[in-house]
């Protein structure tokens, strides 16, 4: 078989490339009503207009990751670039722009231990409302110290990060535990981000996000007066893993969610309601475990006639997976197995009435030939979300091609390797 017939000879009707071009085609419509931040190609970070999409990109390799959605999320925690002013510093003195921050600005905090035989923390509180999923995240960088603890008092979570070997231990705070949900994101000029989650006690004080200097063993030492760490930009927000950071000052601050979506001719214009194939690209996100995130999603505006790529939650949301759905009733559902976050995933589907199948680099992840979609003309492609803005990825799509036929199995398969 020649080179040729192993790759699509058709042309895509849409070929979304965010992640080569760095632009929205001109028949996407995006809004977010507040600013936001991003990776820009440096590592830095960024800071994006309203109603102005965000091109994120990997903070180390400077690789665009392509366009950034993401849910609405606030800042619980005031001031999170202002430490010096926390009000809470226990045994540690903070001293405000000291070295660089991560977006290229000389403002970063030192917390330098005092000379007493004590925990040395900072540490502020937010207002939550009990049992809710909290996650506070912090960048840090070493300084003569190389161990930084973070965590809350409620429900006794925290980790120690070591700068040295980047792992994540004990914290050694007297009635604390390791937190089993936790991350690290590696920044460029020895800046990291750590974060944890925890259950929100509901009480603004008990809820206090708090930073601890770690000698190595425990935050609990005889301190020099002189050693420290640098810290910025700290966020406190509901739900079970970070998002972009947001600054506050001395109010808590929102970012409003991302939508982009293709509707009426600007939709019609390419999209054939008979047969078509769909190729994805993206990295897999952190995603909670109690909805569907989706890569896209072509509907009528109303999830009950629905087309899409998506996350299945059923392991944390480690599974990619392809469904029809038609008046509400199921034609056509398969996922992978578990995916780690941060994977590469390319994944293609071809769409025709008792003829679907779908792949993901490179390997069959299943076929249906009984199931219909012609039925109802869809009217819509929301990119990274579903209706109205609903089940967003909170992540990057890199690539969205629309083929106006049913690709052949083996051009599907060699889109995706």
């Amino acid at each position: 078989m020649s080179i040729q017939q192993n790759f699509p000879s058709t042309r895509p009707s849409l070929n979304l490339n965010f992640a080569r071009s760095k632009t929205l085609d001109p028949r996407i419509t995006f809004t977010r009503t507040s600013t936001a931040t991003y990776v820009g190609e440096d590592g830095l970070i960024k800071t994006a207009p309203a109603n102005s999409p965000r091109f994120d990109h990997d903070p180390v390799t400077g690789e665009c990751l392509g366009l950034l959605i993401e849910e609405q999320r606030e800042n619980l925690l005031t001031r999170s670039e202002d430490i010096i002013n926390w009000g809470q510093l226990n045994n540690i003195t903070a001293l405000e722009n000291q070295t660089i921050s991560p977006d290229g600005t000389n403002n970063a905090t030192k917390l330098i231990e005092d000379a007493t035989n004590s925990t040395h923390v900072a540490w502020r509180g937010s207002t939550n409302t009990a049992g809710d999923i909290i996650c506070g995240s912090v960048f840090v960088k070493a300084a003569e110290r190389t161990n930084v603890s973070i965590g809350f008092p409620s429900g006794g979570k925290g980790i120690r990060f070591n700068f040295n070997d980047e792992s994540i231990g004990f914290p050694n705070v007297p009635g604390w535990s390791t937190s089993n949900v936790y991350g690290v994101i590696k920044y460029p000029n020895g800046w990291y981000r750590i974060w944890i989650q925890t259950t929100a006690s509901g009480d603004g004080t008990v809820d206090s996000f708090r930073i601890f200097t770690h000698n190595g063993t425990t935050t609990s030492y005889l301190g020099d007066g002189v050693s420290g760490i640098f810290v910025w930009g700290a966020q406190v927000e509901k739900g079970s893993f970070p998002t972009s950071y947001i600054p506050t000052t001395t109010s808590t601050a929102t970012r409003t969610p991302d939508n982009a979506k293709i509707e009426g001719s600007n939709f019609s214009s390419w999209f054939n309601n008979n047969e078509f194939s769909i190729f994805t690209h993206h990295k897999f996100p952190s995603v909670p475990p109690n909805y569907y995130p989706r890569v896209f999603d072509i509907n009528t505006g109303s999830d009950a006639y629905r087309l899409n790529h998506y996350h299945d939650p059923s392991i944390y949301g480690t599974k990619i997976g392809c469904s029809v759905v038609e008046n509400s009733v199921t034609q056509y559902a398969v996922s992978t197995s578990s995916y780690d976050i941060g994977d590469d995933l390319r994944m293609a589907s071809c769409f025709k009435d008792n003829d679907f199948a779908s792949y993901v680099n490179g390997a069959l992840v299943g076929t249906d030939n009984t199931g219909v979609f012609s039925t109802t003309q869809r009217t819509v492609l929301y990119i990274g979300s579903s209706v109205n803005g609903s089940s967003p990825i909170n992540g990057t799509i890199s690539q969205f091609t629309y083929y106006p036929v049913r690709l052949p199995n083996n051009q599907l398969i060699n889109l995706t390797k």
